[in-house]
């Protein structure tokens, strides 16, 4: 799983910590879970160097409710408590899985609820991540050569 994946399950898990999580398309778009439940997906979409040691990635979130149906009415899940954390938190969320740090745009926050079934949201956000170093092997032993002459 990548790292922005994992960082956007643990806000999903911290706003709404009873509800089941989906990061499978295939399994999304076969329509084959249970609500409710939530699908989370992200997508890349732009790298560029920040400094020498780091480059900056901006992203796109996307969380989709999916909301229980009870006596064949369809039960909203609230978007609130997603919405207090980011405010709370004004709008940058460290991940606990891996710790990666991300700064939530809060012009790209956007919620739809056209359908009765489910509720969007979606967002853009960026990260500073470290540029990949080359292993380099390590001297470990030195070899002094000493002349009392």
């Amino acid at each position: 799983m990548d790292r922005e994946l994992s960082v956007i399950i643990d806000l999903v898990n911290e706003a709404y910590p009873d509800l089941a999580i989906l990061d499978s398309l295939d399994e999304w778009l076969s329509n084959k879970f249970n609500p409710p439940i939530a699908f989370v997906q992200t997508q890349a979409v732009t790298e560029r160097a920040n400094t020498l040691t780091t480059y900056k990635v901006i992203a796109d979130a996307g969380i989709v409710l999916h909301h229980p149906k009870v006596k064949g009415v369809y039960q909203p899940i609230s978007t609130d408590p997603l919405r207090l954390l980011l405010r709370k938190e004004r709008y940058g969320y460290r991940g606990k899985t891996d710790g990666l740090y991300i700064d939530i745009d809060n012009s790209t926050f956007r919620v739809r609820s056209e359908r009765k079934d489910r509720t969007e949201i979606t967002f853009r956000f960026e990260y500073t991540a470290a540029v990949p170093k080359d292993a380099v092997e390590k001297i470990n032993t030195f070899e002094i050569e000493e002349d009392w002459s």
